[in-house]
């Protein structure tokens, strides 16, 4: 299998249906999956997606068991040499699933990439970004706070990465809601923490890919559409914004745990270089080359 295609929804129906409706060009494709995995929704997702798309594989969970246990229920049952996670509010295209693949098949040092995204006004999101820090943090929500109480738009923290760029560059991490994963680098960096619910589990995974001996990427060449129905975005006191908090406490305090720590199994080096001896045979053009997805 060339590719997974992972999504997760939750109430999101609206979303999704256009999500579907642009991996139209996937579906019937025989080295591509689409997983769907249902987070308890009530407006009929996962009935929808199987009566409109029934070549998607659905799996259903009886609540809502946040973003990194539905996640990697999507990740245990793919078999594609690359994962793309998706949330269910992306619109892609072809043309910027080539274009990923191809940079991916060009550069097996890159465990993990990511591309531009644009949302609903048509601005560039800041879909790249440093790891987080306790600082960075504590500014972002004050700056929430003082946009809530003057009833203005949020601003983004100055620096950071240029998304204007206009070749790819390697991040600290990339968002979510669109990750295209090489599946050599998630076997040996695991699956997303299942500790934390909602939020930074795409920061903690890339973090552990760099550690792996994979490099992270974003293609600002590479665009596909991100409506951004962020949870934690709509009210500050709230049950989300408590459990976003929780996962953030839990990343700072696993990270200081692992500051020190060093992969020192030779085992897992072993591995990782037997299979990136296979990928070099398969980029000089060997039997096992893997078949490039042709759209339809």
């Amino acid at each position: 299998m060339r590719l997974s295609v992972i999504l997760i929804g939750y109430n999101s129906w609206h979303y999704l249906e256009r999500c579907l409706a642009s991996l139209r060009f996937l579906l019937d494709n025989p080295l591509v999956e689409v997983i769907y995995v249902d987070n308890a929704s009530t407006d009929d997702s996962a009935t929808e997606t199987r009566r409109l798309y029934p070549q998607v594989k659905v799996i259903e969970n009886r609540k809502n068991a946040g973003i990194a246990i539905a996640r990697n229920q999507g990740l245990r049952i793919a078999t594609g040499e690359y994962l793309w996670l998706l949330d269910s509010d992306t619109e892609v295209s072809a043309t910027s699933l080539a274009a990923m693949l191809a940079f991916m098949d060009a550069n097996p040092e890159a465990g993990l990439c990511g591309c531009r995204m644009y949302g609903q006004d048509g601005s560039v999101q800041e879909s790249c970004r440093p790891f987080p820090t306790v600082g960075g943090k504590l500014r972002a929500a004050g700056r929430i706070l003082v946009a809530k109480w003057k009833g203005t738009a949020v601003r983004s923290e100055p620096g950071g990465y240029d998304l204007n760029a206009s070749r790819p560059f390697e991040v600290d991490y990339v968002i979510g809601a669109c990750q295209l994963i090489r599946r050599i680098a998630k076997e040996i960096a695991g699956l997303l923490d299942e500790h934390i619910f909602y939020g930074p589990e795409d920061a903690d995974f890339c973090l552990r890919v760099k550690q792996s001996g994979y490099r992270v990427y974003y293609l600002p060449h590479i665009s596909i559409y991100h409506a951004y129905q962020r949870a934690s975005s709509h009210r500050i006191f709230s049950k989300i914004t408590f459990l976003h908090l929780q996962g953030l406490i839990y990343y700072f305090w696993k990270r200081r745990v692992l500051a020190d720590a060093r992969f020192k199994d030779s085992k897992i080096q072993r591995f990782r270089f037997t299979q990136m001896k296979v990928i070099s045979t398969r980029m000089k053009g060997g039997a096992t080359r893997i078949p490039q997805i042709k759209s339809r």
